[in-house]
């Protein structure tokens, strides 16, 4: 099948690649159908996750493990069920990435998309139980953090 998309043109995909949302993207809850997309640079952390609904609507995501290794939060019951997941390892995390500008890039830690590989299954699920941030800064320090404008030498 043939998804027209603004970003990256018309693309074709087969229909077991086609991410089915049980609990929408927040805000976005006419669209429940998307494609995960890998970016150009295949060394890159980024994928974009592509309505096949909507060609204007994409968003970044990312791994955020690959940025946070100590991220976790258990997955509960009810989205086992939702999600029909029978094993862990069928599981991915995904996070929405935000980019402002070059130094200001930010993804939601408190709102993952669990995403269950097995049968294309997904749900954005926001995680009440911790202090993840919704805008959770991904570069950990800011090119120039480490001058100080005081410290001209005299």
């Amino acid at each position: 099948m043939f998804v027209s998309t603004k970003r990256f043109g018309p693309i074709e995909i087969e229909s077991n690649q086609m991410i089915v949302f049980e609990s929408p993207i927040l805000g976005f809850g006419d669209y429940k159908k998307y494609v995960l997309l890998q970016s150009e640079d295949k060394n890159s952390p980024f994928e974009f996750l592509q309505s096949v609904e909507n060609e204007n609507l994409s968003f970044i995501v990312t791994d955020p493990f690959a940025f946070f290794p100590e991220y976790e939060f258990r997955l509960e019951p009810h989205w086992i069920e939702t999600l029909a997941v029978s094993d862990e390892s069928d599981i991915i995390v995904m996070v929405v990435v935000t980019v402002r500008s070059a130094n200001d890039i930010s993804c939601n830690l408190k709102a993952p998309i669990v995403i269950n590989k097995s049968n294309n299954s997904a749900a954005q699920i926001v995680l009440d139980q911790v202090s993840y941030m919704t805008q959770q800064p991904l570069l950990r320090e800011k090119k120039g953090d480490d001058l100080d404008a005081d410290s001209v030498k005299k």
